[in-house]
């Protein structure tokens, strides 16, 4: 039965995987998996099960994913209920039920205000409907994943409130006193911090954002495991016993309580784990039936699934269950090798928990602590013992207010001690080891890998044996890959309002301008810049061209510097105060920096007195015999003057009409354009103008194909836009 699960499960996954990138391929999938699944018919039934819920995952995912219609339409009149709420630094996010008036088609929903609604308001609203943003460059967060993760499909634009009321339903009403209630509770008694911390474990936030508690991998432990939902478990059966009631009302009451404090929070994934592996022993309780966790663990991720495909893109999804692996099929098979005293059992247990999450701390974070075990030992008891008073405040603050003060200076201090605790422990990044972010499947094949290891037979002896050798090649591979079939690679990144380039030439990697304009809370450099470099494997950066000082050129500097080696600081000498703090070159007209691939030369090194675009440091970039111009934001006034040949121009000023005449690109005659501009920037880049000079040549702009990667062979180039016009992708 638990091989049935499983391979049930892994069909499912797998099914939904494929949907995810690449909608296309239903009539080949079902094809092949129903010839497959006829084969396996005769010979083995498992992997019969294995092929039918490949089947089921993909065309469940695209049912799915084709019922959720209102992203397919425009401007709507929407009545809307707010069923979540949460605050952002300065403003809202809501989560609700959106209503067309016109067809009734009814789905959940976002916008962001920065007007301050409560849950259950009703708000009648002429919104446009859009698809929600995708991730424009590799590797970092997705907003349009995240939300799908939550079989949400489109954002709101509200144009015009028409009416406010509140919805009838007692339960939104509930939902919304609990809220209220919590934030005022612990907002009044404990410390910002602490109120936050508190905040945000109890109504299911995650503690992602906290660098230090994410950087020791106890994210897991203190929001994604569902930890907290054991305790109150526990919490609730010790006051039964208190009180001489039978067990089975008691465990019934629990369960009760815990669906219920499910909905008031919005039932996380960590939270329907918990709950369906809860259940499933309250049934086995009843029916005297022996538990199975292993079972419960399977059937719970499959439910999952069958609420929502789309759970799986989500990291709550699987550092739960895997953190559930480590508790529930790692640790039995480790802890013989723990000794009698409360510590060896306690980091046993820890150790099997991040043996078996530390593959995806690794593609989700792109490092671990080698100190996290340690830090678990120390935090997780306190985070326990933090929860079961913060569940006794919640329930008897309305029977003794004041009277609980002393234990509100008890949770501020086991809090603070968690905080400090991580604090300190985070502060020694000599344990911190950073890892290139590779494909996911990679990451699946080592936790498999750990499996394997751990639950080999001597009679699989040979399949171990040759799992573990495939392990060895695949890690070499990795290893060496980068070294000696890397081809060297030019790429664009999508900035926003600016340049940023990234040249990798073998194992060096340089930068062309950086970015750097900051909007509001918004700062490109710490979202975009920083974490894509730390993905992409980056520690020295041999050196970063400055063209000039402006700040959506140079802005990130500071920044980049505080992440990475930089090893020198290239502009033209009319730049040099401005850099001086840094290892400063000057590079004059035919100066060379010299490549492995190649050369950097620079053809114009800026006029003095002129506006700060022509301070520019003008570059030819040539790898394996290509030619790349880069001249910052350089009018054409000086452009014009210039007697160059190039394959690539990345095009001056984003696209500015004062840049790239008709003559410069005539004489230049690329063949490609690189034009980076922000998404409906004030400027109007780039202008009608210069895309009309540009006609008739192929042109790449991080409005349309977001971030842009060129890998050079000898004479020859291979351009790959990151956006591909689908959903996924």
């Amino acid at each position: 039965m638990r091989k049935n699960l499983l391979f049930t499960l892994l069909g499912i996954l797998s099914g939904i995987g494929i949907f995810i990138l690449d909608q296309n391929v239903g009539f080949y999938l079902i094809l092949f998996s129903l010839i497959l699944a006829f084969v396996f018919y005769l010979y083995d039934k498992v992997l019969m099960l294995l092929c039918i819920g490949i089947i089921f995952g993909f065309f469940y995912s695209s049912f799915t994913f084709s019922s959720l219609k209102l992203a397919d339409k425009s401007n709507r009149l929407l009545d809307v209920t707010i069923v979540e709420k949460k605050q952002r630094d300065d403003y809202y996010t809501y989560t609700v039920k959106a209503k067309d008036i016109e067809d009734g088609c009814e789905e959940k929903s976002v916008f962001s205000s920065n007007d301050n609604y409560q849950i259950s308001d009703k708000l009648l609203v002429k919104a446009k409907i859009k698809i929600p943003d995708k991730n424009t460059n590799p590797y970092l967060f997705s907003y349009r994943s995240y939300l799908l993760s939550k079989r949400i499909k489109s954002v709101l634009d509200i144009e015009h409130i028409y009416s406010k009321s509140k919805s009838k339903s007692i339960l939104l009403g509930l939902k919304n006193s609990f809220s209220k209630y919590i934030y005022k509770l612990f907002d009044k008694n404990l410390s910002n911090d602490s109120s936050s911390f508190v905040k945000s474990v109890i109504l299911g936030q995650s503690l992602i954002d906290n660098d230090d508690i994410k950087d020791l991998g106890l994210s897991h432990m203190l929001a994604v495991s569902g930890l907290h939902i054991d305790i109150l478990v526990s919490f609730i059966l010790l006051i039964f016993s208190c009180l001489n009631i039978n067990y089975k009302y008691g465990f019934f009451t629990a369960l009760s309580l815990c669906f219920f404090y499910g909905y008031l929070i919005g039932f996380p994934i960590s939270v329907q784990r918990v709950l369906i592996m809860t259940t499933i022993s309250f049934l086995a309780f009843n029916l005297k039936e022996p538990l199975d966790p292993k079972k419960s663990l399977l059937v719970a991720a499959i439910v999952i699934l069958l609420i929502n495909p789309f759970a799986l893109l989500s990291s709550s999804y699987i550092l739960s269950f895997a953190a559930a692996t480590g508790i529930y099929v790692v640790y039995p098979k480790i802890k013989y090798y723990q000794r009698d005293s409360l510590i060896a059992k306690k980091a046993i247990f820890s150790f099997a928990i991040q043996l078996a999450i530390f593959p995806f701390l690794i593609f989700y974070y792109g490092k671990i602590n080698l100190i996290s075990i340690f830090a678990n030992l120390v935090v997780v008891p306190i985070f326990e013992l933090t929860i079961y008073l913060v569940f006794g405040i919640i329930i008897l603050y309305p029977f003794f207010g004041k009277l609980l003060s002393l234990v509100f200076k008890i949770l501020e201090f086991f809090i603070a001690n968690i905080l400090d605790v991580s604090k300190f422990l985070a502060y020694f990044k000599i344990f911190n080891i950073d890892f290139k972010k590779e494909s996911i499947l990679l990451y699946i094949f080592f936790f498999v890998l750990i499996l394997v290891l751990l639950y080999g037979k001597k009679s699989n002896k040979l399949i171990n044996k040759l799992y573990l050798g495939i392990s060895i090649i695949l890690v070499g591979f990795l290893t060496i890959e980068p070294i000696v079939f890397d081809k060297p690679t030019y790429a664009m990144v999508d900035i926003g309002q600016g340049d940023a380039f990234i040249l990798k030439d073998g194992s060096d990697t340089y930068l062309i301008d950086l970015g750097g304009p900051k909007y509001n809370n918004y700062d490109s450099g710490k979202k975009i810049l920083v974490p894509l470099l730390k993905a992409m494997g980056v520690k020295d950066i041999k050196a970063v061209f400055i063209s000039h000082m402006d700040k959506d050129h140079a802005g990130n500097l500071d920044i980049i510097d505080d992440y990475f080696n930089i090893k020198s600081v290239i502009s033209t000498a009319l730049n040099e105060k401005d850099l001086a703090k840094y290892n400063f070159i000057a590079m004059q007209v035919g100066d060379r920096v010299k490549l492995k691939n190649g050369y950097i030369e620079a053809v114009f090194d800026g006029v003095d007195g002129e506006d700060t675009n022509n301070k520019a440091l003008g570059l030819l970039i040539n790898i394996k015999g290509t030619k790349i111009l880069s001249l910052g934001d350089l009018e054409s006034s000086y452009e014009d003057k210039l007697r160059l040949k190039a394959d690539i121009l990345k095009v001056s000023h984003h696209g500015s009409k004062n840049s790239t005449s008709k003559a410069f690109i005539e004489m230049l005659d690329p063949k490609v354009s690189l034009i980076s501009a922000g998404r409906n920037n004030s400027y109007g880049h780039p202008h009608k103008e210069v895309l009309d000079n540009l006609k008739g040549r192929k042109i790449y702009n991080t409005q349309t194909d977001g971030f842009v990667e060129i890998r050079f062979s000898d004479n020859s180039y291979q351009i790959q836009p990151y956006l591909k016009g689908e959903f996924f992708q």
